[in-house]
């Protein structure tokens, strides 16, 4: 399949939610359209993933097992968040918290913004990559601000700003890893193809694609939200409607990632050692977490909470990828594990907003009475990011401890000291909000919670989560997490 043709329903999504009359013409066009696209990108990739042996890469494409498996979290979530948007959305739109236009504005930037995603994933050229990022910022900037108020509009100007800023620095990156190409001898065609500067690294002179990487990784990480350029993402997160939440800290953080990946294995390809660029994903890893410990105790808002640890778990993920080549497998584990559980953990967020109309948690009282389903299902969610057995994130933390003690003991304890303050604050906070009874409120104004579809979809979520933490531990699971790692991981011969 020509991956030009996977684009096709995404474009076909955004042009019914600009066209649209009516919300209910939205509302189906975007999902009939979804879920076609985001059913091919699961079917071409999982097919690649399970039968191919070989590389597909052009002039414009890239496919192998990394960029199959991030295809697939991010169509899955895709389509979760599109569903669950019919419910949250069009509540708002039914309470006239928002107009026609931005119910269809929501639904045509969101079609633009996934698009933009995979676009990062699937092409082998890096100033396509850098567009792609960019366009990830600012489609999903009006996302941010959809409700138009003061704190909505703050939040998305300093997203816009400072990830705009990052990704500008990316840019610069991109084109001194270029330049040193081009002196180094690659042909003019091939500077900005990545095959090709993987292929040819070591033509490029080291002090150029050392000053390159630092651009690259300080650019590309304010967007992946690591200390200390991680300010932006709090707000951001707190402020976008949950689904946009979600999709954020489960999908967007890792794409950002990808990018800082992809041109890692040329940098380590270049110097034939790793050990430089792991460095710094161990210190910039070590930082984001420990930061994450000191601001989960302070919190009064519970999707800044959840802010923070999407903060801490790409710090996790990127100090496993630091303890390379065994402690990448554990990284690799982390992320998809991650991106349900966070996914499902704003779902929640979503659910408790609709019918608390806050995000303070001061404001919300006795949740188990009034929303027995969604305090079920967020502390399940709470226990599952936090890593307690049987989730799926329990597996690849030990492999990360496992390797950090014997390399890094003095960092392990402080690392394992930082998760437990995180895990404390966040089981604390969630024990209060569901079953402190102070202040209750009345139960004629919140009414009876029904089961809907955004319960169901985290039950789902939660059910893959243990399904992973047992698939995790057998050999057929490190056979595929082996091969993808190998995709972005240098490995001296």
């Amino acid at each position: 399949m020509n991956p030009n043709i996977l684009i096709i329903p995404f474009i076909l999504a955004f042009i019914f939610s600009v066209v649209a009359k009516n919300e209910k013409v939205a509302r189906l066009s975007n999902l009939v359209f979804s879920l076609i696209g985001g059913s091919a990108l699961i079917f071409y990739a999982t097919s690649f993933l399970i039968f191919s042996q070989n590389k597909l890469i052009s002039s414009w494409w890239r496919m192998d097992d990394f960029s199959a498996l991030m295809v697939i979290l991010i169509a899955i979530i895709y389509i979760f968040c599109v569903i669950i948007s019919f419910r949250y959305i069009g509540h708002e739109y039914e309470e006239k918290i928002i107009t026609l236009y931005q119910y269809k504005l929501y639904f045509a930037l969101f079609q633009l913004f996934a698009l933009c995603m995979i676009l990062v994933i699937f092409t082998n050229n890096s100033l396509l990559l850098w567009l792609a990022l960019e366009g990830t910022t600012l489609f999903s900037t009006f996302l941010v601000g959809l409700y138009r108020k003061k704190t909505s509009i703050e939040a998305a100007w300093k997203y816009m700003i400072l990830c705009s800023t990052g990704i500008s620095l990316g840019l610069v990156g991109i084109l001194l890893l270029s330049y040193g190409a081009h002196v180094g001898g690659v042909a003019e065609g091939n500077i900005f193809l990545l095959n090709h500067l993987a292929d040819n690294a070591q033509l490029i002179p080291k002090n150029i694609i050392k000053l390159a990487f630092i651009f690259l990784f300080i650019g590309f990480g304010t967007k992946v939200g690591l200390a200390p350029m991680h300010t932006w993402l709090p707000d951001a997160h707190s402020k976008a409607p949950s689904p946009i939440s979600a999709i954020f800290s489960a999908v967007l953080l890792n794409v950002a990632l990808y990018a800082i990946l992809r041109f890692k294995f040329i940098t380590d390809s270049a110097f034939m050692d790793a050990s430089w660029t792991n460095n710094l994903f161990l210190i910039f890893g070590f930082c984001s977490v420990i930061l994450a410990a000191f601001m989960m105790l302070i919190q009064t808002n519970y999707k800044r909470m959840l802010a923070y640890s999407s903060i801490e778990h790409m710090g996790i993920i990127l100090f496993s990828l630091g303890l390379s080549p065994i402690g990448a497998v554990a990284g690799v584990m982390h992320m998809i594990g991650h991106t349900f559980a966070k996914s499902a953990l704003f779902f929640g967020a979503g659910e408790i907003l609709i019918r608390w109309k806050t995000t303070k948690i001061s404001k919300i009282k006795n949740m188990f009475k009034y929303a027995r389903y969604t305090s079920i299902l967020f502390i399940l969610g709470i226990v599952a990011i936090i890593a307690i057995p049987p989730s799926a994130l329990f597996v690849s933390e030990y492999g990360m401890f496992a390797q950090a003690i014997i390399f890094h003991p003095v960092a392990s304890l402080f690392l394992f000291i930082a998760l437990s303050i995180i895990a404390y604050a966040m089981l604390s906070i969630s024990i209060r909000m569901i079953f402190d009874t102070e202040e209750e409120v009345s139960e004629n104004k919140l009414g009876k919670e029904k089961w809907n579809i955004t319960h169901t979809i985290i039950v789902l979520e939660i059910c893959v989560l243990i399904f992973l933490a047992f698939w995790f531990t057998t050999g057929n699971a490190m056979e595929i997490t082996n091969n993808i790692v190998k995709d972005f991981l240098f490995i001296k011969q």
